[in-house]
C-alpha cells in the first residue's frame, strides 16, 4: 500500500483546484449571464496560485513564500463567500469583499513579518474558519430552494471550516508562536485530506446548484407576464389546479376602461407605465395566498382561494379606489384612469373555466354600467344584481361591520344579454 505524503497532497489539491477553475470558466464562457460561475472561477484560481506557493513554502521556508499563499489562499475563500451571496442574491458584494481581503491579508503578514509565523498561522487558520462558515450559511438561507444540495454544500463548507480551526486548535495548544517552518502536525494533514476530498464535491454540488437555479429560472420566466411580472393565464390555472380539491375559489375579473385610448393619446410607453402601476397595485392590494395574473392587454384577473364573496368585494374595491386614486404624468399634465371589475360566485377548483366566464359576464354588466365599478355576477333571473358603485363599500363599511354586504339594487334584466353568460365582448 503506497501513502501520499503531504507534499504530493498538494500537489493533488492544486490540481484539483486548476481543474476546477477550468470547470467554472468554460461554464461560464458558455453562459456569460451567470456571472457567479466566473466568480467561482476566480475563487479556485486563488486556490491554485496558493497552494503552489505553500508547496514552496513547505519545502523552503521564506517569508514572502507564506505571506502569498495565505493572502491567495484567503482572497479565494472571500470569493468563494462573495460567490455564495451572489448567487443568493443576485449581487457580488466587491467593496465588502476587497475590504476583507486586505484586513486578512494584512493581518496574517503582520505576524510573519515580525518573525512570529507560528500566530500567523493561527490567524491565518482562525479567518479561514470564519470565512467558510460565512460561506455555508449564506447557502444555507437559500435553503427553502434546494433543501438537500443546500444541505450537503452547507455542511461540506463547514466541515472544511471546522478542519482550519482544527489546525489553530493544536497550533495554540503546542504553544507554536515562532517555528520557522511549515506545521506539521496530524491536524495540517487532516485539514489537507479534507480539502482535497471536499473540494470535487463542491464543485459538482456547486454547478448542480446553479443548474437547479437556471431551471427555476425558466420557470419563473415560462410562468410570468415580462412586463407586469404577474402571473400568465397558463400559470394562473396551473395553481389552481394545485390546490385542495375542496378549496372554495372566487375570480375577480379586472379591465383597464378606456386603455386604447390612453396608448392613442400618450403613448405606448406610458401606456406600459400604466399596466405596471396597475400590477403593482394588484401586487401590494391582494391578500397572501391570492394570486394575480395578467391574461392579455389591459385585462387581469386575481384568484382568491378560500375566500367569501364578501371578502373577493373588499379586495376588488380596494384595487378600484387605489387605481382610481393613482395620478399620472404626460406631457407635464396629470391625467388619471379607471378599472371596471367582475367578481365570479363561489366555486371549487374544477369550476375554474366557469368562474372565470362568470367573472367576465360581471365584468361586461360593469362596462354597460357605467365603469369604474364592482360588479357581482347574477343570473338573469336573479332578483338583484351585483353592480357596486364606486365608494359603495366604504360607506357600508363605515355604517356597520357586523352585516354583510348587500349591492346597490339595480336589475341587470336589461343588461344581461342571454341567461347564460358567455365570454363579453366589448
Amino acid at each position: 500500500m503506497i501513502l501520499l505524503d503531504y507534499h504530493s497532497l498538494l500537489i493533488a489539491l492544486s490540481f484539483c483546484s486548476a481543474g476546477l477553475a477550468l470547470t467554472f470558466f468554460v461554464s461560464w464562457f458558455v453562459a456569460q449571464s451567470d456571472r457567479v460561475l466566473m466568480t467561482w472561477a476566480a475563487g479556485a484560481a486563488c486556490l491554485v496560485v496558493s497552494i503552489l506557493a505553500y508547496a514552496n513554502f513547505v519545502d523552503h521556508f521564506s517569508v514572502v513564500s507564506g505571506i502569498v499563499s495565505f493572502s491567495a489562499l484567503l482572497t479565494g475563500v472571500v470569493f468563494f463567500f462573495g460567490a455564495a451571496h451572489q448567487f443568493r442574491t443576485g449581487i457580488l458584494p466587491k467593496q465588502r469583499m476587497a475590504l476583507v481581503a486586505v484586513v486578512s491579508s494584512a493581518t496574517t503578514a503582520a505576524p510573519m513579518l515580525l518573525g512570529y509565523d507560528g500566530v500567523s498561522y493561527v490567524a491565518f487558520n482562525l479567518i479561514a474558519m470564519a470565512m467558510l462558515f460565512g460561506t455555508g450559511w449564506e447557502y444555507w438561507r437559500w435553503r427553502d430552494e434546494a433543501r438537500l444540495l443546500i444541505t450537503t454544500l452547507s455542511s461540506l463548507y463547514a466541515i472544511a471550516g471546522a478542519s482550519f480551526g482544527l489546525c489553530a486548535f493544536v497550533l495554540v495548544w503546542q504553544q507554536s508562536w515562532v517555528m520557522n517552518h511549515a506545521p506539521d502536525n496530524w491536524a495540517e494533514t487532516a485539514n489537507l485530506v479534507i480539502c482535497l476530498t471536499g473540494m470535487a464535491a463542491i464543485g459538482a454540488l456547486s454547478l448542480g446548484l446553479n443548474q437547479v437555479r437556471l431551471t427555476q429560472r425558466h420557470k419563473r420566466e415560462a410562468e410570468t407576464d415580462s412586463l407586469t411580472g404577474l402571473l400568465n393565464r397558463r400559470a394562473l390555472f396551473d395553481r389552481a389546479f394545485d390546490m385542495r380539491a375542496s378549496s372554495t375559489i372566487v375570480v375577480i375579473g379586472l379591465d383597464i376602461d378606456h386603455f386604447k385610448q390612453i396608448n392613442d393619446i400618450h403613448g405606448h410607453s406610458l401606456g406600459d407605465v400604466v399596466l405596471q402601476c396597475f400590477a403593482d397595485i394588484l401586487t401590494e392590494t391582494v391578500r397572501e395566498g391570492d394570486f394575480a395574473a395578467r391574461l392579455g392587454g389591459e385585462e387581469f384577473a386575481v384568484l382568491l382561494p378560500d375566500a367569501s364573496l364578501r371578502t373577493a368585494l373588499l379586495v376588488a374595491e380596494r384595487i378600484r379606489k387605489k387605481y382610481a386614486d393613482r395620478r399620472f404624468v404626460s406631457n407635464g399634465e396629470l391625467f388619471s384612469s379607471s378599472v371596471s371589475v367582475g367578481i365570479s360566485k363561489l366555486g371549487n377548483r374544477g369550476m375554474l373555466d366557469e368562474l372565470m366566464v362568470q367573472a367576465d359576464a360581471a365584468l361586461y354588466v360593469a362596462k354597460r354600467s357605467g365603469r369604474n365599478r364592482v360588479v357581482l355576477f347574477s343570473h338573469r333571473d336573479d332578483d338583484e344584481s351585483g353592480v357596486v358603485s364606486p365608494g359603495a363599500v366604504a360607506a357600508h363599511l363605515a355604517q356597520t361591520e357586523t352585516t354583510l354586504y348587500k349591492a346597490v339594487a339595480e336589475t341587470t334584466q336589461n343588461l344581461s344579454p342571454r341567461r347564460v353568460p358567455q365570454t363579453r365582448r366589448v
